[in-house]
């Protein structure tokens, strides 16, 4: 074999170790803080156990065989136990941006209203849970909800959330799809997260529940504090100001993927 052969060998093995590195490195980042996380700890243990129940160590054969059918089926099991992870780790690969279409100028006037109304429904300790909806579908959300089908304004968010006059659309969550709002008074799913912290109530709980089945951006107001806060990923961004609140959905709406930093530049200019 060639030193040239040899150096290509060396390079396609190393280039092989980086990839599954990566992709074990990006799984963890996906899963950490989650109960996946710890379902793949109790997977490992099952894998040690395998091992050191057999000939070789043990001899545990009765532990062994059943442990031998179980990992026969290991990567439906995996399947199974992490769809919902998977799903969310395609869409990042896949991730569209939220205001996709629509000119820099309206891009920035969107955030721009979610900014304030957040503020407002903030200072007037008016609680609040505004979904929106980027590659994964919230249909099965939406329908359940009170069609809409308007500007993205703060007036209107406002006034979805005012619990006065007995409001019936402000006990829910408001989704806004394709940049405008397109149903109010949704429920969502809670998070079953035994990790989440205790003294978050149902409207976070909804909130973190959505975007660990979905890649949405959730935005929620506290009723009792008025901090503002962002759910994604599973995970939760507290006690947001407002210059925190547009860098963020700056970041994850409109200036995200490919041509993010030419965006970035008109939206500033």
């Amino acid at each position: 074999m060639s030193t040239f052969d040899s150096i290509q060998e060396f390079a396609l093995r190393v280039l092989d170790f980086a990839i599954v590195f990566l992709v074990i490195y990006q799984l963890l980042l996906l899963i950490r803080g989650t109960r996946a996380m710890q379902m793949l700890i109790g997977l490992l243990g099952i894998i040690v156990v395998f091992f050191v129940s057999g000939d070789n160590v043990l001899g545990l054969q009765t532990l062994n065989w059943l442990l031998d059918k179980f990992m026969a089926s290991f990567f439906l099991v995996l399947v199974v136990l992490f769809q919902k992870d998977i799903r969310l780790g395609l869409l990042k690969f896949t991730n569209t941006r939220f205001l996709m279409g629509l000119k820099p100028a309206e891009q920035t006037h969107i955030i721009q209203e979610l900014v304030k109304a957040a503020e407002q429904l903030s200072n007037a300790s008016i609680g609040a849970l505004i979904v929106l909806e980027r590659n994964a579908d919230l249909s099965p959300y939406t329908e359940e909800g009170i069609a809409v089908d308007a500007q993205v304004t703060d007036e209107l968010l406002f006034a979805i959330f005012n619990p006065a006059n007995a409001n019936p659309l402000h006990d829910g969550a408001t989704i806004i799809r394709n940049g405008r709002v397109s149903a109010a008074g949704c429920f969502l799913p809670l998070t079953s997260n035994p990790r989440v912290d205790q003294t978050l109530g149902t409207r976070h709980r909804a909130a973190i529940g959505l975007s660990e089945d979905s890649d949405a951006v959730v935005l929620v107001v506290s009723e009792e504090t008025g901090t503002v806060s962002v759910c994604l990923n599973g995970q939760i961004r507290r006690g947001l100001d407002s210059n925190q609140l547009r860098e963020l959905l700056q970041h994850e709406l409109a200036l995200r993927g490919a041509g993010g930093g030419d965006k970035r530049a008109e939206a500033r200019s």
